[in-house]
């Protein structure tokens, strides 16, 4: 499985230390932390509610986005997965 995680809308980042950082894409505020995710192993994700999305990794990072009233905020694409896009005021019915 190969997959893209795009997110459009602010979201949370504990970084491995146990610290949270609260981000925003595309605001110009330094996305830096969120670089050491990268080849990181993913060891739980989980999206509850209307589309409130956890993932945590294996060092002890982990990500929280949430879904946003008035824009998509975030979206899942790649091989071997079936597309996910959490669109304004976030989605009724997931399949598990």
């Amino acid at each position: 499985m190969d997959a893209e995680l795009i997110v459009e809308t602010p979201f949370l980042l504990r970084d491995a230390g146990g610290e949270w950082h609260e981000l925003e894409p595309g605001s110009g505020v330094n996305l830096a932390p969120v670089l050491g995710l990268f080849g990181q192993s993913i060891t739980a994700v989980d999206v509850q509610g209307r589309g409130a999305l956890s993932i945590d990794f294996g060092d002890g990072a982990g990500l929280r986005i949430g879904p946003d009233a008035q824009f998509e905020s975030w979206h899942l694409i790649g091989r071997g997965i079936s597309p996910v896009i959490v669109g304004p005021g976030g989605e009724e019915h997931w399949q598990r």
